[in-house]
């Protein structure tokens, strides 16, 4: 595998994993009851939080988000409303939640760029964001592809675009910054179209090596501009 040293910076969230977490400490917000142990209270918390955030996962892959409801994503995740309304203000805060986690996630890859190893460190990159793709496909189908909200759709395309034109493209290319980005909006769409395309083929490769195949097509170009 290429050079390139990454780390995860988001805590922890059931719902939306990655190839490798960073284990950090994360205070308990559990309710304390008298004569219950707060670890299972919290664990109960956080295993009916899963339960709603899939169940509305599954909802977004067959249906737009305007027609979900707080009734529908009780029922398949079997509690009640009154339960529902403990955890989340309505449907648009569960949505925004769910989004806001892979968010995270993916702006908590860091990936140290040395302008004599920026190859390897692209290829690392990759890897760790298609990785997140693959292990959250689901997720990912919902709130890129499918019915999500295209505000959510906006944040996730900047955020790659951002991570690659600033950690990368600015420390190889000695164009003008307006080329770099044109440039770097290219890579990233194109990018997106290769995961839809592993996605629904049923991801064969690992995300090495569809990092290792983006990563290819990414170099042809960059060494064009340099």
């Amino acid at each position: 595998m290429a050079v390139g040293t990454v780390t995860s910076t988001v805590e922890e969230e059931p719902e939306v994993r990655t190839a490798a977490p960073v284990k950090t400490p994360r205070r308990s917000t559990a309710v304390r009851v008298p004569g219950v142990n707060a670890e299972k209270v919290d664990r109960r918390v956080r295993k009916t939080k899963r339960q709603l955030r899939e169940a509305l996962t599954t909802l977004l892959l067959q249906k737009s988000f305007s027609e979900i409801t707080v009734r529908e994503i009780s029922e398949l995740a079997d509690v009640n409303r009154g339960t529902f309304y403990t955890h989340y203000r309505d449907t648009a805060d569960l949505l925004g939640q769910l989004e806001d986690t892979f968010l995270e996630r993916l702006q908590g890859i860091n990936v140290v760029v040395k302008r004599q190893d920026w190859e390897g460190a692209t290829y690392a990159y990759l890897e760790e964001v298609l990785a997140l793709c693959h292990d959250n496909a689901d997720i990912y189908r919902a709130l890129v592809r499918n019915n999500g909200d295209m505000d959510f759709q906006k944040r996730f395309v900047s955020t790659l675009r951002n991570q690659y034109l600033h950690n990368f493209l600015a420390h190889v290319c000695r164009t003008e910054e307006r080329i770099r980005e044109m440039y770097c909006a290219y890579i990233v769409q194109g990018m997106l179209a290769i995961v839809a395309l592993w996605l629904d083929s049923g991801m064969k490769e690992t995300p090495e090596q569809m990092a290792r195949l983006g990563g290819d097509f990414i170099m042809r170009g960059v060494k064009g501009l340099r």
